[in-house]
């Protein structure tokens, strides 16, 4: 099992494929789950970087609270751990942007090209309402916990065609050891809770590429990402407009397409 020793964790992550670097970041996901569907296509091209955050997985994490920005750092030092001076990088899944935001704003010069999936400048009440409720469903019943978070991340037409998909993601939400305690959800939360970058997102300057679901996105939606791409200079935001918050998995063609040409611009 690969394990990078950091400053304070020892941060999993795996390798694959052959090229460039590209650095791939996500939410509440272990490494192998960081966008599975595409997984492929982008080891085609890239040497394709995946891990697990502190508090998720098999990365270790030191007792008390995280942010954000000390996860950009455990980034900037897991390059440095793999001798790469800077990365593509695709930071998705709501938290995976967040913390690949903060890279690029700590970190000016690791980042070549960002792409940021469902990010947001400040968590608003709504979504602060949202993350203070699954902290207590998930202390409560994680299985349960899991099946209500699914709903959020799917559309009801996702329900109707493709209820396989969002079937497997649920019981891979409920099965996965993501969170190894409780705790360590909280804290994860926490941080999402307390990001606030809307003093600093204007100081990435790197090519941006942000993508986001449509107005059925409840958890971070167009609302969120419209004024990061305001606030980023020369940022480009594509909105999916029939989908919600997992719409890389619920149009995974297009997702690809627009991911791969941006990078390949860049």
């Amino acid at each position: 099992m690969p394990l990078a020793k950091l400053r304070e964790i020892d941060m999993f992550y795996e390798e694959a494929g052959a090229g460039e670097p590209l650095l791939v970041t996500t939410g509440w996901a272990l490494a192998e789950r960081a966008f599975a569907r595409h997984h492929g296509q982008f080891c085609e091209r890239y040497r394709v970087i995946r891990h697990d955050h502190r508090h998720i997985g098999r990365s270790s994490a030191p007792e008390g609270p995280t942010d954000f920005a000390t996860m950009g750092d455990d980034l900037a030092q897991l390059l440095d751990h793999l001798d790469i001076a800077s990365a593509r990088v695709l930071g998705g899944g709501g938290m995976g942007a967040l913390v690949a935001m903060q890279l690029a704003i700590r970190h000016p010069g690791r980042v070549s090209a960002l792409h940021l999936g469902s990010p947001c400048l400040k968590a608003d009440p709504f979504l602060v309402s949202i993350l203070t409720m699954w902290k207590r469903l998930r202390a409560l019943d994680p299985v349960l916990w899991a099946e209500e978070v699914t709903h959020w991340c799917y559309t009801p037409a996702s329900f109707d065609r493709q209820p396989d998909l969002v079937g497997d993601a649920a019981k891979a939400r409920a099965g996965e050891q993501t969170f190894p305690q409780q705790s360590s959800f909280e804290r994860i939360a926490d941080a999402y809770i307390a990001h606030d970058v809307r003093q600093t997102a204007g100081s990435i300057r790197c090519p941006v590429q942000i993508s986001n679901g449509g107005e059925q996105d409840l958890i971070t939606g167009p609302r969120m990402a419209r004024p990061v791409a305001e606030a980023i200079p020369g940022a480009e935001l594509v909105v999916f407009e029939d989908c919600s918050h997992n719409y890389f998995n619920e149009d995974p063609e297009r997702f690809g397409r627009i991911v791969l040409d941006f990078f390949a611009a860049n």
